[in-house]
């Protein structure tokens, strides 16, 4: 493997783990450390970056335990196919690579993510309107209620709809939704762009709990899978419609540059022959 030593630069010691495993799993997910793709020795690796090997083998099993590579001693370490071996918490990592350096592959990205929030929406009401307490439904009147204050703020509105899902999960009494959950919860936080598609009307998008919460009252659950999936493939249609302009048409919400001083980011680490910032390919749409 060729590694670029001089575009290396050393990482602040507060956050060098954290640096180190980022900008790996930053190649990785792009697909610019490719699956097969052997990592420098440690020694090699951790003199470019200018850490000691302990910071650097921290580093490593973080990518080890995320599924990204594979350390073998005699081997040194491998990457590994995140779609075979990835799990899901990975996935807002992949969405930040592909919104600065693939737009059309962050849009499909995007469209998984709003598939991925129907699916758990659906059940999640459907178990909750099966299964909650006299105490669950309270919590979530509350909840509701509370959003009307926030239609203003869309990240604040979006904070509070997180936690209004959290608890309908909770209502439905599966930890292993609660726990799915968690990294979708990331996202108002992790990715402006995304949070703003899927918020783009925060009052009209209020007044769709009461009717949500109707029907959990009623413990109708196939009504609340029917129902709800219906109103929000419509409510997507829209995300995407939005998202699609303001990615591919060059508004998104990307820093833009600026001239004050370089980064002490580490630069790529990249084998020979790599193919940086490949186009995803989609085998299925969504009309707009």
């Amino acid at each position: 493997m060729d590694v670029h030593s001089d575009a290396l630069e050393p990482v602040s010691k507060a956050s060098a783990v954290e640096a180190v495993a980022d900008q790996l799993r930053a190649r990785i997910l792009s697909g610019t450390l490719s699956a097969g793709a052997r990592l420098p020795a440690e020694r090699e690796l951790a003199t470019q970056l200018r850490v000691n090997r302990l910071t650097l083998r921290a580093a490593l099993a973080r990518l080890e335990a995320l599924g990204l590579i594979a350390t073998q001693h005699g081997i040194g370490s491998v990457v590994r196919d995140f779609r075979q071996h990835g799990g899901i918490e990975s996935l807002p990592r992949l969405l930040a690579v592909m919104r600065e350096r693939d737009a059309d592959a962050y849009v499909a990205h995007v469209r998984d993510v709003l598939e991925l929030r129907r699916t758990i929406a659906v059940e999640a009401v459907a178990l909750a309107a099966e299964r909650h307490s006299d105490e669950d439904l309270a919590r979530l009147r509350a909840l509701a209620d509370a959003q009307r204050a926030r239609t203003k703020d869309v990240f604040d509105f979006a904070r509070g709809d997180v936690e209004f899902a959290r608890n309908v999960v909770r209502a439905g009494r599966n930890l292993a939704l609660e726990l799915l959950l968690n990294t979708v919860a990331r996202f108002p936080d992790e990715d402006p762009v995304l949070t703003r598609a899927m918020y783009l009307r925060p009052t009209a998008q209020q007044k769709m709990y009461a009717p949500l919460l109707a029907m959990i009252a009623e413990r109708d659950a196939e009504l609340a899978r029917t129902t709800l999936r219906a109103a929000l493939l419509k409510l997507d249609e829209h995300s995407t419609r939005w998202i699609e302009r303001e990615v591919l048409d060059g508004r998104s919400a990307k820093p833009r540059a600026t001239k004050s001083a370089p980064s002490k980011s580490p630069a790529p680490v990249t084998p020979t022959g790599a193919t940086s910032n490949p186009r995803a390919k989609r085998s299925r749409t969504e009309k707009p």
